[in-house]
């Protein structure tokens, strides 16, 4: 009987013993999830210390850019063939330049300004709407812009005139190619975020 006891005691201290062993591997493995999944979390948000975040903060202000170029350009050519009123220069209309920057040369600088403004469109979106899919999305960051641009900061910041006083082409105009533009800045944002999700899933893995 004693014997019987003594195996008893051996095999329970050994299951104990195994137990233990288990329950330190599942902390061990719970640990390092939660390492993996705060350092998911940090990368995706932009941290500093990855070259992936780096690549992507590139990106988005290539975009930025990109579009702010590009947008301004059709904006411009817009202007010449008299579809809307509003050229690209209506964001130096506060700033005398001289008449060194009369013509070419100030539209030029406008199409540059109007890209750097729209790389921080572009973080803006980033950082509110990065995870919205879809045109929609755009389509309303579009109409939104052209109510701050035209309506809220027109006469503050740009000095335009009221709505109003434009013709109906230069509205309807205006509206549309900010619509285009918000939908290139939202697409392309939430698409390079998406791209980067991808890459820390398969990081992780």
């Amino acid at each position: 009987m004693q014997e019987k006891d003594k195996e008893q005691e051996k095999k329970q201290g050994q299951d104990q013993e195994q137990e233990k062993d288990m329950q330190v591997q599942e902390n061990n493995q719970n640990q390092d999830q939660n390492q993996s999944k705060s350092q998911n979390e940090y990368l995706v948000q932009g941290g500093d210390g990855d070259s992936k975040g780096n690549k992507n903060f590139n990106k988005i202000a290539s975009i930025g850019f990109f579009g702010g170029i590009f947008w301004s350009s059709v904006l411009l050519v817009l202007s010449y063939f008299d579809f809307t009123q509003i050229g690209p220069n209506f964001v130096l209309e506060r700033i005398k330049l001289g008449k060194w920057a009369n013509g070419y040369i100030e539209n030029l600088i406008s199409i540059v300004g109007i890209g750097i403004i729209s790389i921080i469109i572009a973080f803006i979106f980033y950082f509110i709407g990065r995870k919205f899919n879809g045109i929609l999305p755009g389509i309303f960051f579009g109409l939104l812009l052209w109510v701050i641009v035209f309506i809220l900061l027109g006469k503050i910041a740009f000095d335009l005139k009221a709505i109003k006083d434009y013709s109906s082409d230069t509205t309807v105009t205006t509206i549309c190619l900010f619509i285009l533009y918000g939908t290139f800045i939202a697409y392309s944002v939430s698409f390079a975020f998406q791209e980067q999700k991808a890459y820390l899933r398969g990081y992780s893995k």
